[in-house]
């Protein structure tokens, strides 16, 4: 989750980039893709995660959230510089794919990103609610502006953040806006993801583990009890902010995956070290009057770190 400093810095860089040239796991899931830009798009996300407290002390579940209005920019992109989280558009399970950052020229008409205000957005958990109230982003240019959403600093509740309860039902209501609808939506929090082996070493106590540049990462994790009901992906990463290069593959949840060595190859020329975040993801699309299309996203987390020898 982002301070409303780091996401005025992303909305910068964005504002950049427009100046350059519950369903069945394994469908097609993510921020709208048609070309690079697109001349409109209404898209809203919310995402809630817990990450497993490996090396760091867990924040408990964090919850994200944006709906937009884009003109002449490209979702995908636009979500990267906001820091949230998605999943490639149109991956196929048991593949891997770079994620792209090189940019198409942009529409002829003006770009501009509204990010839209649905009212503050309750939370109901089962021990402590909340309440997520929208933050305006600093003025930086006409062409992005808007509210985001997040829970780092602004829950108004007795607990700073909401604990984590698996297979326990969450609600998500907002009473909505001049320019996108209400909402009213439960999700079932999926088991933790734990990463218990890496080229067979035990990792379940680790922060990191070194591995052999020529190889592939095999990877081991703790199988959910309703394996069917999610969908697992890979993050990995080479350095830092929105156009850091990156790979992200998709799998089942059967506790095991091959990261191949031609995925990693990019990322190890580009740092000595990367970071890798496995995701058990459920996913519930939402229709939201004023919005073409609407994901949220019930994910729990691992995150490490790869130190190649």
């Amino acid at each position: 989750m982002t301070t409303s400093r780091h996401i005025a810095a992303s909305a910068l860089a964005l504002v950049l980039l427009m100046g350059c040239s519950d369903e069945e796991p394994g469908a097609e899931i993510g921020a709208p893709v048609e070309d690079s830009f697109t001349e409109a798009v209404r898209y809203g996300a919310l995402t809630a995660e817990f990450l497993y407290p490996r090396a760091w002390e867990s924040e408990g579940v964090a919850v994200q959230a944006h709906f937009m209005d884009a003109r002449g920019v490209a979702v995908g992109p636009a979500l990267d510089a906001l820091e949230m989280w998605r999943p490639i558009r149109g991956l196929r399970s048991g593949s891997c794919e770079q994620v792209l950052t090189s940019r198409a020229p942009m529409s002829d008409g003006a770009a501009s990103l509204h990010l839209l205000d649905v009212g503050a957005i309750a939370v109901e958990a089962p021990v402590a609610d909340a309440s997520l109230p929208p933050r305006r982003l600093p003025d930086l240019l006409n062409a992005f502006y808007g509210v985001v959403y997040g829970s780092e600093y602004s829950w108004e509740s007795d607990a700073e953040l909401l604990d984590y309860f698996p297979g326990a039902t969450y609600r998500f209501a907002a009473p909505g806006g001049p320019l996108a609808g209400a909402f009213d939506v439960t999700l079932q929090a999926p088991d933790p993801m734990v990463l218990v082996g890496l080229n067979g070493q035990e990792l379940r106590d680790q922060a990191g583990a070194e591995v052999d540049g020529e190889r592939p990462v095999e990877l081991v994790w703790d199988v959910a009890a309703n394996p069917s009901q999610s969908d697992v992906y890979i993050d990995i990463s080479a350095g830092y902010g929105p156009d850091r290069l990156r790979v992200q593959c998709r799998t089942g949840d059967d506790g095991a995956f091959s990261v191949p060595q031609a995925s990693l190859a990019p990322l190890w020329q580009e740092a000595g070290t990367l970071e890798m975040v496995v995701r058990r993801v459920r996913h519930q699309p939402v229709q939201l009057e004023g919005l073409d299309e609407t994901d949220f996203f019930f994910t729990t987390a691992d995150r490490f770190e790869l130190s190649q020898r």
